[in-house]
């Protein structure tokens, strides 16, 4: 489709929101409420064969054993046992949010 310059600049305006409006980013089927539900039935009307597929979430620390070979749960120096989280040192002032 072919526009003239100010049909296609009002065209972008229109997606541009007044200030101190907040745009809302799920709506419809991605709401919320009953996300579940509605992209079941569209499935069901569209006809698709969606597999749900019981996965457990893996920890990052699994992935990049799976994807890099290291295991950061063994020691660096002697690569045997393994490392356990005990504590986890947070600064004592922090300017941040």
């Amino acid at each position: 489709m072919i526009v003239k310059a100010d049909e296609f600049t009002r065209r972008f305006l229109l997606h541009v929101l007044p200030d101190r409006f907040v745009k809302i980013r799920h709506y419809g089927l991605l709401g919320n409420r009953c996300r579940k539900k509605k992209l079941s039935a569209c499935r069901r009307l569209l006809f698709c064969t969606h597999q749900k597929t019981d996965k457990t979430k893996e920890s990052w620390q699994e992935a990049l054993l799976r994807f890099t070979g290291i295991d950061i749960t063994k020691c660096p120096v002697c690569k045997e046992g393994t490392m356990w989280t005990i504590e986890l040192l947070r600064p004592a002032r922090c300017n941040g949010p």
